[in-house]
């Protein structure tokens, strides 16, 4: 075979071709020889006969004994053949790179799923308790609205028996307006806040205000509006909520600041309520109708009355006594209370009016609360300080 062709096979044939001869690369001549004749033998045309496959091997055994026995053309050979391994074990280590990098990718993602569903169940189940305790928690206000609302009734009907010496049924007129409902603008309450606060939309507005009662209607616009101190103007969002009850608008404006100073003393970083500004009646003053605390008014002492006989009958009298009638307030001589001549103006319900006294007596005992609180504090600093 000429020696261009050999250098040719040496460089690009991809055979082996100690192991076609069945040598070890480091094999000298003679056992090149010998490993030719034994395995030339097996793939002899005399002995396999017409076979393809067994022709072409014993084609590539005649080009690997001429290649091997030429030092030069062997040497190129060993030297291709040493590129080619070389190459082979890189692609091999690549492939197991990958294999590996394929398999931690598999194995992350199994993990992720795996948390991601853990995570899921862990929600589920904080979601339920959480679901659990605003229920409790609503069972449990609901108890105490209803103790609060009939301790308020009993105090107020021993006011009313403490004014007028005895137990004071409800006049007629009162039924005639618990039938009657409370105009809207009663109802309604308006706010303000910076246009553009995240997440504050008209349903996250309705979410937070539900609290206070159920909402019959809710309105935003943005407007701008001038701001003191400030060169430029403001854009500001003007909301409007009407509750179904006077209760609610009630409750919202009162536990309004509250609610605002618990998060500015606690530094809150997510405010819900110190976002607010204004909120307010609509009409800006608090209906009339509303129940307020009243002072007891002191007993006056009257002027002493000379003392004559006919005088002294008279004290003696039932009349004198006490035990005769008692002169009782009208349902119309209350404030706020529609009287027999103006029977279509709106008054809130028995029910609203209990509603708003609890709260009004709640917020009084918070404030008594914190009082005593205070004192104790600046007795306990007093103390301190002197020793």
């Amino acid at each position: 075979m000429a020696d261009g062709d050999l250098k040719e096979h040496a460089l690009n044939s991809s055979q082996d071709f100690y192991e076609l001869l069945e040598v070890s690369p480091a094999a000298n001549e003679s056992e090149i020889r010998r490993g030719y004749r034994k395995t030339a033998l097996k793939y002899h045309p005399d002995k396999v006969g017409a076979n393809p496959e067994a022709l072409e091997k014993f084609h590539l055994l005649q080009i690997a004994y001429d290649v091997l026995l030429d030092a030069d053309v062997r040497q190129l050979y060993d030297n291709a053949r040493r590129a080619r391994e070389e190459k082979k074990q890189r692609e091999s280590a690549y492939s197991d790179r990958r294999r590996q990098l394929k398999e931690d990718l598999e194995r992350r993602e199994s993990a992720g799923v795996k948390r991601k569903r853990d995570e899921t169940q862990a929600e589920e189940v904080f979601q339920q308790e959480l679901n659990r305790l605003a229920a409790d928690g609503a069972r449990r206000r609901k108890e105490r609205e209803e103790q609060l609302r009939r301790e308020a009734q009993e105090e107020w009907e021993r006011e009313q028996e403490e004014l007028n010496g005895g137990p004071v049924e409800a006049p007629v007129e009162a039924d005639a307006a618990k039938k009657q409902g409370v105009e809207e603008t009663d109802r309604t309450i308006k706010l303000r806040y910076p246009a553009g606060t995240p997440d504050l939309d008209e349903s996250e507005l309705r979410s937070r205000f539900s609290r206070f009662g159920k909402i019959q209607d809710l309105h935003s616009k943005n407007k701008k509006i001038k701001v003191e101190g400030e060169k430029h103007r403001k854009e500001y969002t003007t909301a409007i909520i009407v509750f179904e009850s006077i209760v609610g608008a009630h409750a919202a404006v009162t536990d309004f600041p509250a609610l605002s100073d618990i998060e500015k003393s606690k530094g809150v970083e997510s405010p819900i309520w110190t976002v607010f500004e204004n909120v307010d009646w609509l009409s800006g003053k608090e209906p009339d109708y509303i129940p307020k605390p009243k002072a007891r008014p002191m007993p006056e002492t009257p002027a002493k009355a000379p003392t004559t006989p006919a005088t002294e009958r008279i004290k003696n009298t039932d009349l004198g006594n006490g035990a005769g009638l008692r002169k009782v307030p009208s349902f119309g001589s209350f404030k706020g209370t529609p009287k027999a001549a103006a029977s279509t103006v709106n008054t809130p319900t028995s029910d609203e009016v209990t509603m708003m006294r609890l709260k009004n007596a709640e917020r009084k005992r918070l404030a008594e609360k914190l009082r005593k609180e205070e004192e104790e504090a600046e007795s306990r600093e007093g103390l301190e300080q002197g020793a």
